[in-house]
Formats: structure tokens, sequence, C-alpha cells
């Protein structure tokens, strides 16, 4: 009797210890603390505005950059055009002389001078002579002062025009010569800029008068001496001119010389 109260006592509390073990949590989850609330990362605004300007300042290099690349197509495709264009240029010359003579059938490019000579033309009647590129109207105010024997003529302004034509041809002539051994266009007085040297040495450059004969008939005198045809003569203040085989005699002077105001007055 007392052995199996014993039994029974044993299992009792090997049932109680087992059915404590299973409702009695263990000391782990006792102290086990709950997990902290996961904090969602919120960007800064600072580092907002950075990638922002530097995804500007990416964006305005690479237009940049297609700015530049866009020129320099347009300068190449410019430059090529140029490259053509003178291509062309250079089919179109003609070739050198020395190759036209040993080809008679060659075109001749050259000046002909026909067009010169129309517009050489006036009222109907073709002009020997035609001005230089270095003629220019004068600053001084030359004059002619005619003289028929002792007699003076009318003085004549020549300072008003770059070059003056003379000859017994009234339709197109400046200073009309009637004499019967002028040529109807016998000679030109001609201002020119020139080179001139100072008295102190120096260059500059100046505008003098020159005589030229248009291979007259009967010769243009200078200070009563023949000048050749076709070649400027330097003129200077008490010059005298004369034409042909006439008496008349033309003095060169400006306002400034010595005796003007006498034979004006």
């Amino acid at each position: 009797m007392p052995t199996s109260r014993k039994r029974r006592s044993s299992t009792s509390s090997s049932s109680g210890s087992s059915s404590s073990g299973r409702s009695s949590p263990s000391p782990q989850s006792r102290t086990r603390k709950p997990s902290p609330k996961r904090r969602t990362s919120v960007p800064d605004r600072r580092s907002f505005n950075n990638s922002s300007r530097s995804h500007n300042s990416s964006a305005t290099r690479r237009e940049k950059r297609e700015e530049r690349e866009q020129e320099q197509r347009e300068h190449e495709r410019e430059d090529r055009k140029r490259r053509e264009k003178k291509q062309k240029r250079d089919k179109m010359k003609p070739e050198k002389t020395e190759k036209k003579q040993d080809d008679p059938t060659a075109p001749n490019y050259e000046k002909s001078g026909l067009l010169n000579e129309a517009q050489m033309t006036y009222k109907g009647i073709k002009i020997k002579y035609a001005e230089p590129h270095e003629a220019r109207i004068p600053k001084t105010k030359w004059r002619l002062y005619p003289f028929k024997g002792e007699d003076a003529l009318p003085t004549m302004y020549i300072h008003r025009n770059s070059g003056y034509l003379i000859g017994r041809e009234r339709k197109i002539v400046d200073i009309p010569a009637d004499h019967p051994s002028c040529s109807s266009q016998h000679a030109v007085i001609q201002f020119r800029l020139v080179d001139h040297v100072r008295q102190d040495g120096s260059e500059t450059k100046k505008v003098k008068p020159y005589l030229l004969d248009l291979e007259s008939t009967n010769g243009t005198f200078l200070n009563n001496e023949k000048i050749d045809p076709k070649r400027y003569y330097e003129l200077k203040e008490k010059d005298i001119i004369k034409f042909g085989f006439s008496t008349r005699e033309y003095v060169l002077l400006h306002e400034h010389s010595e005796g003007v105001a006498e034979i004006e007055n």
C-alpha cells in the first residue's frame, strides 16, 4: 500500500513538471526586446540641390559641345564651298600667253583696247588721250597768261580740272589753238600726283603740272625747245609754251607768282 502511493506521487510530480515545462515561457523569451521600427531615409535638400546643379551643368556642357561641333561643321562646309569655287575659277582662267602663242586657234583673253577707244569717244570724235591713274586736281591755282607779241590776251585758269586738252577741234578741246599749224588734238597739260623731295630732304607727294605732246604735226615747244611726243615734261613757274608755228606764247604762273597782280591789273 505505501509503495503504490509513492509511485503515484512520483508520476504526478513528473507530470506536473512536464506540464509546467510546457506552459512556462523560456528565460530567453522573457528578455527579448521588441525590434525598433526602420527609419526611412529622407533626402537632404542640399544634396538634392547639388545633384540638380550637377545635372544642369552637365546639360549645359553638352549643349555647348554640340554647338561647337555644329559651328565646326558649318565652317568646314563653308571652306569646302570656297575651295570648290576657287577650283571653278582656276578652271575658267585662261592659260598663259606663251601657251596661247603655241596654239593660234586658242581664244585670246587679253585686252584689245576697243573698250577704251569706245569710252574715249566724245561727240563722235575719238580722243587720242586718256588721263593716267595719278591724275589729280591741283590745290595751287595755276594760270596761263597768253601773249601775242606784246599784247596780253585773257587769262586762262587751269586749276579747276586735272587735265586740259589743247588743239583746233573746238568740240572736244579745253584750250583752243586756232593756228593752221596746230593739230586738232595737239597737246595736253596734265596735273599728276608724283613724288616730291622737300628742301630738308624729306619725301612727300605733290600735284605737279606736266606737258605732253600728242604726236602733233608741227610739235610743241617748251622754253623754245621742241619736246618729244608722248612724253611727260614737268612744267615749272614762268615756263613758256608754244604750239606749232603760232606766235602766241603761254606763260605759266600761279596766284603767288611775282608780277601776277600787275598783269591782271
